[in-house]
């Protein structure tokens, strides 16, 4: 998060920018671990980095942030495929 309480892409390594896009596609880690050809504890420890990072406590407020460093970017929210998207029963 920068100064002014938005957060940005600037302190993350390329991996975990990765990471973070594939967890606001909604992949467990074992989904990312496979599609970026990691173990998963490696995984668990990038997505621990990302907590820290953004300085959240929550998966869901990862891919929040993540959601946010895509939009300046873009200026259009990132594309989620439909069969990534997680349903809440």
């Amino acid at each position: 998060m920068d100064a002014r309480g938005e957060y940005t892409a600037q302190n993350l390594s390329a991996r975990q920018s990765e990471v973070v896009e594939l967890i606001v596609r909604g992949l467990s880690n074992k989904e990312i671990a496979r599609a970026l050809n990691l173990a998963e504890g490696t995984v668990k420890i990038h997505v621990a980095a990302l907590f820290r990072k953004l300085g959240v406590q929550r998966r869901s407020a990862v891919a929040m942030a993540g959601y946010a460093i895509s939009m300046p970017a873009t200026g259009v929210p990132p594309v989620v495929p439909e069969n990534h998207v997680q349903r809440v029963a």
